[in-house]
């Protein structure tokens, strides 16, 4: 089966990992760096890969799923913490906060912009990014079919994701309001996939379609042959999905806050 592609021959993180301007901070010191709701540590790895001198990332999640290879790097902090909650490092601790597909999980996004905001030296970076999934599209064969259940996703969010929002990726220059940042950039990309199995983005999206469907036997119904020839038509190399991501890179002012 095909791998992941992106349309530009690099991937999300190592993206991410070049937005985030990983120079080495002045006298030496090592960039301190968090990366919330971490996961398996894609993004850590990419950043570790783009590095220009030595750095600490705090890898931050509910409970460590990290990658064995992130997990024993010397340079990572595996962080036990919940989300909701102030992020636990001290005012103007770090230089970089990598914030990717968090915020529409979290009981408040705003805060969550704040929270990153206390903790960011002055002159350091946030980099709020988020897929905004009502932009998905998948290469399925009934076009009506696919616009009706992406539809029903996006205005259901599924019970594993109860505070889903699939119009988060355009509202991030809203919650940026919430900090006295700077803007210094704002990037969107198609994030392109050509994997379908239980470890691809397109599967967990396809799983969100069948739940959102689940009150409707007619459409559940149609929802498990619309999956299953997607099965089909990636076993057949024809398997296509994308999302919209959006990227915004923010600074933390240097000198007197207002």
């Amino acid at each position: 089966m095909a791998g992941d592609a992106s349309l530009h021959g690099v991937g999300r993180h190592d993206r991410i990992a070049e937005l985030a301007a990983l120079d080495p901070p002045e006298g030496g010191r090592a960039l301190e760096v968090a990366d919330l709701a971490t996961g398996y540590g894609r993004t850590v790895r990419a950043m570790l890969a783009a590095a220009r001198g030595p750095l600490r990332i705090h890898a931050v999640d509910t409970a460590s799923g990290l990658d064995d290879d992130v997990l024993h790097d010397e340079r990572v902090r595996s962080v036990i913490a919940d989300l909701d909650q102030p992020l636990p490092f001290a005012d103007a601790s770090l230089d970089r906060v990598i914030s990717i597909n968090v915020a529409e999980h979290l009981a408040d996004p705003r805060e969550h912009v704040a929270e990153s905001y206390r903790v960011l030296r002055p002159g350091g970076l946030m980099v709020l990014a988020h897929s905004d999934w009502d932009t998905a599209l998948f290469a399925g064969e009934d076009d009506a079919l696919t616009r009706t259940l992406v539809n029903r996703f996006v205005s259901t969010p599924p019970r594993f994701a109860e505070r889903a929002d699939g119009f988060m990726g355009r509202k991030l220059l809203g919650l940026a309001a919430a900090a006295p940042f700077e803007v210094v950039t704002v990037e969107t990309w198609a994030d392109c996939h050509r994997r379908f199995d239980e470890d691809s983005v397109g599967w967990k999206v396809a799983r969100g379609v069948l739940s959102a469907a689940a009150d409707d036997p007619e459409l559940v119904e149609r929802a498990r042959g619309w999956v299953a020839n997607l099965v089909r038509l990636a076993e057949q190399g024809r398997f296509l999905f994308t999302v919209t991501d959006v990227v915004l890179v923010l600074r933390r002012p240097v000198g007197p806050q207002p």
